[in-house]
């Protein structure tokens, strides 16, 4: 009796494996004066570069504690893909970004992660000041039963978003790179009827204020070394 449970107990596990997920991890290759230009004008574009590289990198550290998802490495400039390959070691596959502003590289991304047949699909931006894996776990978690997870950042944009179809939508005529992305991109997915899970909000670095911030509520952590 024994035996016959646990050979059914494995093959409805067989049958019913976890959902396939890729995350989408955006980054840009850390060249000091085209990464972080706000933050440069206060620290100069070295420390500006040096910064991001190291919250980039220690973003990363977290994703590849998560076991489950297919990390995809979709990075800018195009011609720095073996730098970002020596860089950003272990993603699974490495994708150019596509499209002339975040909406149409984001939709470009998701549309190519769907069409490999992934059955879920995130994307985080890689400078936030600190990823703890949590959210990242709520993340993959409240998107196996709910259309859209989304994390808002503390700037008004959002640091992570997933969903279990290409949502074409949620990235169409937003007016990114304002503090009305999160919320009008909150309102789409209430206007179509999706069911959705909001993270905790996050800090991402974009200027010197929200440096001051993150060393006043973290100590020197991460922020240490390039200062």
């Amino acid at each position: 009796m024994t035996g016959t449970s646990t050979r059914n107990k494995a093959a409805r596990h067989r049958a019913s494996p976890r959902p396939k997920i890729a995350l989408l991890y955006f980054v840009k290759y850390p060249e000091p004066g085209m990464v972080k230009t706000r933050l440069a004008k206060s620290i100069g574009p070295i420390k500006a570069a040096q910064l991001y590289r190291r919250l980039a990198e220690t973003n990363y550290q977290v994703i590849l504690e998560e076991k489950i998802l297919d990390r995809i490495i979709v990075y800018d400039p195009p011609e720095k893909e073996k730098d970002i390959k020596k860089w950003l070691a272990g993603a699974r596959t490495y994708l150019p970004q596509e499209g002339q502003g975040l909406g149409e590289r984001l939709a470009a991304a998701f549309g190519w992660a769907f069409a490999q047949g992934y059955e879920r699909v995130m994307a985080l931006g890689s400078d936030l000041l600190g990823l703890p894996y949590q959210n990242l776990f709520d993340g993959i978690a409240s998107l196996q039963k709910t259309n859209v997870v989304i994390g808002p950042a503390t700037d008004g944009g959002y640091y992570l978003i997933g969903m279990d179809q290409f949502y074409a939508g949620l990235f169409q005529d937003i007016p990114w790179s304002t503090p009305q992305v999160f919320a009008e991109t909150l309102r789409r997915i209430k206007s179509q009827g999706l069911s959705f899970y909001q993270l905790g909000s996050l800090d991402d670095l974009d200027d010197i204020s929200s440096l001051h911030r993150a060393k006043h509520e973290m100590g020197k952590g991460v922020y240490h070394e390039p200062f």
